[in-house]
């Protein structure tokens, strides 16, 4: 959802995450994907010096598309075919300047959740490391429709950690945290079987087909309830995380509150 991309983007001062021009900084990509924020993103830093770039995701096919993706400032160091549940050899306690995970958490098995965030606070520098994490509310649709389908079409469920539990397990962990919420809202017409079940389809990372959704009762009611006459309306409202290690103390939380714009 590239809308929502900008939204998230438009929140922050990104540039102050960089502040020494001139200085090489260490970025890691948490669930990298296609590489849509950082080749978005890329266009609105100013900063001229490297930031050198590590990314990491289970997928081989998305490692290539994001390393493609990435032009100045960004240079491209280290792609790992992992996830960060599987990252301990990898990932070095103190090297990173800025981590990000747009998305990607929700992913994690909550049996390793409070040891996949102890990893990555971890793996930042201890005074001035920054981790943003964006993942959806427990309300959001996102979160809502995994149950829904997978109670309702398969045998495999996969995990859907909410924002509100990630922010549970970095207070287990004294992170330092400060939140800002983003109000997404995705409207499809109900006319639009396709882009609907493209929608459905991404949401869930399933391919059952639309059709086998509407034939089940429970699910094609749930859908239901976000209709508003001839059209759906998903909200999906995200929080922005801010993260630094404890040790950063009251000056880190300061630091983290200036990236946010007013």
């Amino acid at each position: 959802m590239e809308s929502d991309y900008t939204k998230i983007l438009d929140a922050m001062n990104w540039d102050s995450l960089f502040p020494e021009h001139g200085a090489d900084y260490h970025v890691l990509d948490i669930g990298c994907g296609p590489g849509r924020f950082p080749r978005m993103l890329q266009a609105r830093l100013q900063t001229t010096g490297l930031l050198h770039y590590d990314y990491l995701d289970s997928s081989h096919y998305c490692l290539s598309i994001c390393g493609q993706s990435l032009h100045q400032p960004f240079f491209p160091r280290n792609a790992w075919q992992t996830t960060l549940e599987h990252a301990e050899e990898i990932l070095i306690p103190g090297s990173y300047d800025v981590a990000w995970a747009i998305q990607s958490l929700s992913c994690l098995n909550p049996h390793a959740l409070h040891a996949s965030l102890a990893r990555l606070i971890g793996a930042l520098h201890p005074l001035r490391g920054t981790a943003c994490i964006v993942l959806p509310k427990h309300e959001a649709f996102f979160s809502q429709v995994h149950p829904a389908f997978f109670q309702g079409c398969s045998l495999s469920p996969v995990p859907c950690l909410s924002a509100e539990a990630v922010v549970a397990a970095l207070g287990t962990l004294g992170t330092i945290t400060v939140i800002r919420e983003i109000s997404c809202t995705h409207t499809i017409s109900i006319r639009h079987d396709r882009l609907l079940e493209q929608y459905l389809q991404q949401c869930v990372m399933d391919s059952t087909p639309l059709p086998t959704w509407m034939q089940q009762p429970r699910l094609r009611q749930f859908l239901e309830s976000y209709r508003h006459g001839d059209t759906y309306h998903f909200n999906n409202p995200y929080w922005l995380l801010l993260c630094t290690p404890a040790s950063a103390g009251t000056g880190g939380r300061l630091r983290l509150q200036s990236y946010l714009k007013s």
